[in-house]
């Protein structure tokens, strides 16, 4: 579990890397899968995707730890629209390390569930970045396996997404 941590870590920082450090260049160009490059530069642009929050609600949040970094540990619900499924409930919980106050590195956990209670779990790592006085994420997403019909789809399948305070999440699966 450890090893597939260190590799989900790894694609997130280097897509976000490319994404959020060097803005001048066309970095992206470099990217063989043209969709991806598509998906991650247009946010307005859902084609697509694989799901889409419509709705987020912050629930909590607490500090774990003030030194060296600050981390925080954060609980939010999203409705969305997950596709060939339809609505679905996102339970997530991140635990953010804030390296400065515009730069948070991620790991997350949680779960989509359907309106009748069939679920499947996922991991997260992302990067975040304060723009503009709002903060952008982007990351990587592992789904784990489901015996569920409908969420059968997702097993064992990795996405990259996209969050901003004005469309929560959008998630793209990595085909």
């Amino acid at each position: 579990m450890l090893s597939l941590s260190l590799t989900l870590l790894t694609i997130s920082t280097t897509i976000v890397g490319l994404l959020l450090f060097h803005p001048s260049a066309d970095l992206l160009a470099q990217f063989t899968h043209s969709s991806i490059k598509d998906q991650l530069t247009n946010s307005a642009d859902v084609t697509g995707a694989i799901y889409t929050a419509e709705t987020s609600e912050f629930l909590s949040s607490k500090n774990l730890s003030l030194n060296p970094y600050r981390i925080t540990e954060e609980q939010y619900v999203e409705d969305g629209f997950l596709e060939n499924v339809g609505n679905v409930t996102n339970n997530q919980t991140f635990e953010n390390t804030y390296l400065s106050d515009g730069l948070t590195i991620g790991k997350g956990r949680g779960t989509i569930e359907t309106a009748a209670g069939q679920k499947i779990n996922w991991i997260s790592s992302d990067l975040g970045t304060f723009i503009d006085d709002r903060w952008l994420f982007y990351g990587v997403i592992l789904f784990n396996n489901t015996y569920y019909e409908p969420l059968s789809l997702l097993n064992n399948s990795i996405g990259i997404y996209k969050s901003t305070p004005e469309d929560p999440r959008t998630i793209w699966l990595w085909e």
